[in-house]
C-alpha cells in the first residue's frame, strides 16, 4: 500500500460523511493533524476490506 496523503478536500469529505459541520477555515487550520490521522487510519485498515471510514459516524445508543 502506498502512503496516501489526504487532501483538504478529502478531509472535508470525511467530516461531511460523518455529518459533522467543520468550517473550511478550521479544516485549513488543522489540516496537518487531520490528514496525518486519516493517513494512519488508512494504513491500519485491513487490506482485504479496502478503505474503511473512521468510526466517527458510529452512534452507540442503548435505546
Amino acid at each position: 500500500m502506498t502512503d496516501h496523503v489526504p487532501t483538504q478536500d478529502d478531509v472535508a469529505a470525511v467530516f461531511a460523511f460523518a455529518g459533522l459541520t467543520v468550517t473550511p477555515e478550521r479544516v485549513t487550520e488543522h489540516y496537518e493533524t487531520y490528514a496525518t490521522t486519516l493517513a494512519l487510519i488508512r494504513r491500519a485498515s485491513p487490506p482485504g476490506l479496502g478503505e474503511t471510514v473512521p468510526a466517527v459516524a458510529f452512534s452507540a445508543n442503548w435505546d
